[in-house]
């Protein structure tokens, strides 16, 4: 039943509720106006000023109590966060809690239109100033007009009118009943991993079917703690924590108030060098050039220094990626320990704590049921190493994607979320396997928004991308993970032209740095391995100094195409292998099957790794059911007048 709406320049640029409306206007009245010069020179100050639908809240005394950790509120100081806040916050606190801190309503210049952030130019300890495309960022931007024309203010306003949409149709409302499927598959993979250890016969199958069992457990037990973190079940703050707690740190020793710190901060500064802990994973990982800057993290507050250790393991991140993910669930646990034993913002300390030392307690007690230590190990080893399969599919989202913004002022939320996000293509009897994670884009466009109705969602998200041009990422799982493959091994291949030259290298970014352009050129002019060095990955990470760009333009366009041509004719190769295969071979639910069981067996055989993934991408011609292929769509602008159709 289709339900159209017509989209209008007449439509306001907040979509709040009419009560929410009449209040912050009863509010606004009282108040002072402010300009953006007054907003600067008041945030100079030492203010935490952040403008929610025209009203300056003043959040000094605020931040210290945000349910969503105080980074949160940091990374918006000086910025227009009403998207941020509205899709992070359920309506009732911009009813009764939000206008409580205004203290001046927001006076914009009538010359500017959709201004995210009015402190880019300033100085922050936690700004989210994100990079742009001049600073020496980390992947080349194609050109592309779409990406540096977007019309910001339209897509704000369809954005806000599309929030309204799902929120007047019931999107938004908690589906319980999909819960109750959830909650007995995780009854069942409990069932089978505590049955094997305690009753199942002496064998090492025994053991390596109750490692899988437990991996899949915790993966699918994370996908409901994400939905408690963001309040998806029952949309109450404190129960949803309460449960939450249970769930992760309980029955899987991991800190649910740690993740949503991490999360929420994640969401807010998407794929921001800087300010994301999601893509700062120094020394094992870079997913940008910039890295290689020893950056200082806002989130860790120290630098990520990138030192002998880093340069070792980001030149070969490609092929130590999967090997890397079968450690990860460790690193989670002491991040964890690290949050509650040293954080200052843990309000939930004392229950964490205790959740956490039974999680310990009864793991040790069914550990101690298994008779050998290779048996012990054997377990130990399938049940962390498959739960890699979480890892991959949380980094599959935004490791390849876009991490510098092409207008840092002006871009809107919707639009940064699209540009770092992509989604993975999924039939509907595998959305258990994703767990929400397949609709990145969606999710991180509503993240409050029930996982089982962002199917629904996703052909709305693609015509807003397509009425202004955004594009919108889409792979199957096996495409995604060689195009995130293939951007590792490139920010890796920077890293290999250098390794050896650190010297070089070091005087080349200080260079850089401190603007001795001319300095750059002799040096670069004039060293002796000027020549071994003309390779087009090192002068794309070395595009920002002096070099003569005429004599080296001709040079670097041509590998660049070379290399990206090859790329090509390999994809191209095994698309149509798949193709043939496709012919004679079994249907595609099984075929789709197959896929899913891949990883499954490939994680724990890492040596069997790359012929396993060779093995899925030939298969990966007919495994979606939807018939679908990856694609990266473009999407042509649209006019204004047409409307947002539910399926």
């Amino acid at each position: 039943m289709p339900s159209c709406i017509p989209l209008s320049p007449s439509i306001p640029a907040a979509s709040s509720p009419a009560k929410e409306l009449s209040l912050a206007d009863r509010r606004r009245a009282k108040l002072p106006p402010c300009t953006a010069g007054e907003l600067r020179k008041r945030i100079s100050n030492g203010e935490y000023l952040v403008v929610i639908d025209n009203l300056v809240c003043k959040l000094n005394g605020f931040v210290d109590k945000h349910p969503g950790g105080p980074l949160a509120i940091m990374h918006m100081v000086g910025h227009d966060a009403t998207d941020e806040f509205t899709s992070m916050h359920p309506r009732s606190v911009a009813e009764t809690v939000m206008p409580r801190w205004a203290v001046a309503r927001f006076v914009p210049d009538s010359k500017q239109t959709c201004v995210s952030s009015y402190v880019e130019d300033m100085t922050l300890p936690f700004s989210a100033a994100r990079s742009s495309m001049t600073d020496g960022s980390s992947r080349p931007q194609p050109s592309n007009s779409n990406k540096e024309n977007l019309d910001y203010a339209a897509i704000q306003r369809d954005y806000r009118e599309l929030e309204k949409y799902l929120h007047e149709n019931g999107f938004y409302q908690y589906g319980y009943g999909d819960y109750l499927y959830e909650a007995m598959r995780y009854v069942a993979l409990f069932a089978v991993a505590v049955g094997l250890i305690l009753f199942g016969p002496l064998s090492a199958w025994t053991y390596l079917l109750a490692g899988i069992a437990t991996a899949m457990l915790w993966q699918q037990l994370a996908f409901f703690a994400h939905d408690l973190g963001h309040n998806e079940l029952t949309g109450r703050r404190e129960f949803d924590m309460v449960l939450g707690i249970c769930v992760a740190d309980l029955l899987g020793g991991l800190s649910v108030g740690w993740w949503k710190k991490n999360h929420n901060t994640h969401h807010i500064v998407t794929n921001d060098v800087d300010n994301d802990p999601d893509i700062q994973h120094l020394p094992f990982f870079a997913v940008s050039t910039r890295f290689f800057e020893s950056r200082y993290s806002t989130y860790y507050k120290r630098v990520m220094e990138f030192d002998a250790a880093a340069r070792f393991f980001v030149s070969a991140q490609d092929k130590l990626y999967y090997v890397v993910m079968c450690f990860a669930r460790y690193n989670l646990y002491f991040l964890s320990w690290s949050y509650l034993l040293m954080s200052d913002y843990a309000p939930y300390r004392e229950l964490e704590i205790g959740c956490i030392c039974a999680f310990f307690v009864w793991f040790s007690w069914l550990l101690s049921h298994i008779p050998t230590w290779g048996y012990l190990a054997l377990y130990m080893t399938v049940s962390h190493s498959i739960s890699a399969i979480l890892h991959i599919q949380i980094t599959l989202s935004h490791f390849a994607m876009s991490t510098e913004s092409p207008d840092p002022a002006h871009e809107c939320f919707a639009a940064r979320q699209v540009r770092t996000t992509m989604d993975v293509i999924c039939s509907p009897s595998f959305d258990w396997f994703h767990g929400g994670l397949q609709y990145q884009i969606e999710h991180h466009l509503f993240p409050r928004l029930p996982r089982h109705k962002l199917r629904r969602v996703q052909p709305l998200v693609k015509d807003l991308c397509r009425r202004h041009g955004m594009e919108f990422k889409e792979f199957s799982f096996v495409d995604g993970n060689i195009y995130t493959l293939q951007w590792l091994g490139e920010v890796a291949s920077r890293v290999k032209l250098c390794n050896g030259r650190k010297e070089h290298q070091d005087k080349a970014i200080a260079a850089l740095r401190m603007g001795f352009e001319k300095a750059a050129r002799t040096r670069a002019l004039h060293g002796s391995h000027y020549r071994r060095l003309r390779s087009t990955a090192f002068w794309s990470f070395f595009c920002c100094s002096a070099l003569p760009k005429r004599r080296l333009k001709s040079s670097a366009r041509r590998q660049h195409r070379r290399k990206h041509s090859i790329c090509t004719s390999s994809l191209a190769r095994s698309r149509s292998a798949a193709q043939k295969l496709s012919q004679g071979l079994c249907s595609t639910k099984l075929a789709e099957a197959v896929l899913a069981v891949v990883p499954l067996l490939a994680l724990p055989l890492l040596p069997l790794l790359p012929l396993l993934l060779f093995l899925g991408a030939v298969l990966q011609g007919f495994v979606s059911a939807s018939g679908r292929q990856s694609h990266t769509y473009v999407f042509p602008r649209a006019s204004a007048s047409a409307g947002f159709v539910d399926p």
